[in-house]
């Protein structure tokens, strides 16, 4: 009798696991929306942000944070990574911001303070790394090249203009970037022609490889955000301003290392039309999936403070506390428990 229970029980879940699958005529209807869902959804969106008078807030800080992707309670914004084996709505985070990022709906950012923009042209070219193979004794990538007399010299023998490289020595330039010089390094410049040759597509599949970026290369989320206490609701609150995908860098993957670079940054704001659309898995009850909107402004991830806006120009906890985790971990505790402390003195008399 209790087995027999324990099946009524778990028989709903399992059922109803997807959305629209007790009413499906065929496999194809399963996971789609039902027509009482698109009549509530088509005039949908998130829930604005209130109106905040400055006089009202007693106090505010501002934090960024890193979440984790390994933490158990963030695989919801990392998975599905393969999404060949999953149905269509099912996507990670990242794919919702790079796919908007890369179509031009939202505006991206080359820093977390917002100020230039990053064009799409560098955002392509951060997704992927090509390496040009030595071809050592089979006469195929670099050793073809430099059979041409070097980088130039193959570029020329296909009349490729080099535009504002052309005429340059490479023997004249430094090796490395005085500091404050835009002066162009000896590396810049054979990066530069590498690029050229690439664009131009003078080099076979088999004389180079390639490194491209997957949804499993995202290795963590940064994020940053104001906590602020509004005297007229009486609250603590949290609002998210920037967010941006930390990703391992396609460059250093072809060396066999793991090297990270930040994607992009976006201002929270412009997306969370986008993200309010797009659901994610809900491990308590797969039916009714959650927004990822609602799951980071409700905070439902977990997250570790790297720097707070200090009178230090917001230096980050890794600059006064070098190669000590525990250390900092233990320092982004405190911070979080100074914050805790400001409400609670607004209720102390």
């Amino acid at each position: 009798m209790k087995y027999l229970l324990l099946f009524i029980l778990i028989l709903p879940v399992s059922v109803i696991g997807q959305r629209n699958i007790l009413n499906a005529k065929s496999p194809d209807e399963i996971g789609q929306k039902t027509i009482d869902e698109l009549i509530i959804s088509e005039n949908d969106s998130p829930l604005a942000y209130g109106y905040v008078n400055e006089r009202d807030v007693l106090f505010s800080m501002t934090v960024w944070e890193v979440i984790d992707l390994d933490e158990r309670v963030n695989f919801p914004l990392y998975y599905p990574t393969d999404t060949l084996i999953v149905r269509s709505d099912r996507r990670p985070l990242i794919h919702y911001l790079l796919t908007n990022a890369l179509d031009g709906n939202i505006e991206i950012y080359d820093r977390d303070n917002l100020k230039n923009p990053l064009p799409l042209e560098k955002l392509s070219a951060s997704l992927k790394f090509k390496k040009i193979k030595p071809g050592t004794d089979e006469g195929i990538g670099l050793e073809k090249i430099n059979s041409y007399g070097g980088a130039k010299s193959f570029l020329e023998s296909f009349d490729i203009d080099l535009g504002e490289f052309n005429g340059i020595d490479p023997n004249t330039l430094p090796n490395s970037k005085p500091q404050d010089s835009e002066e162009l390094t000896r590396g810049e410049y054979e990066s530069e022609l590498e690029r050229l040759i690439f664009e131009n597509n003078l080099l076979k599949r088999n004389e180079y490889s390639e490194e491209v970026f997957d949804y499993s290369d995202v290795f963590k989320y940064k994020i940053k955000g104001i906590w602020y206490f509004d005297k007229r609701q009486a609250e603590l609150k949290y609002r998210p301003i920037a967010i941006a995908p930390v990703i391992i860098d396609p460059r250093s993957k072809s060396k066999g290392e793991e090297g990270y670079i930040d994607l992009f940054w976006m201002f929270y704001p412009d997306t969370r039309q986008v993200l309010f659309e797009a659901e994610a898995f809900n491990e308590s009850n797969t039916s009714k999936p959650v927004n990822f909107d609602h799951m980071i402004n409700s905070r439902r991830f977990s997250a570790f403070i790297y720097k707070e806006d200090n009178v230090f120009q917001d230096r980050s906890l890794k600059e006064y506390i070098p190669e000590n985790a525990l250390m900092q971990l233990l320092e982004s505790e405190r911070i979080k428990e100074k914050i805790r402390n400001k409400e609670q003195d607004m209720w102390s008399y």
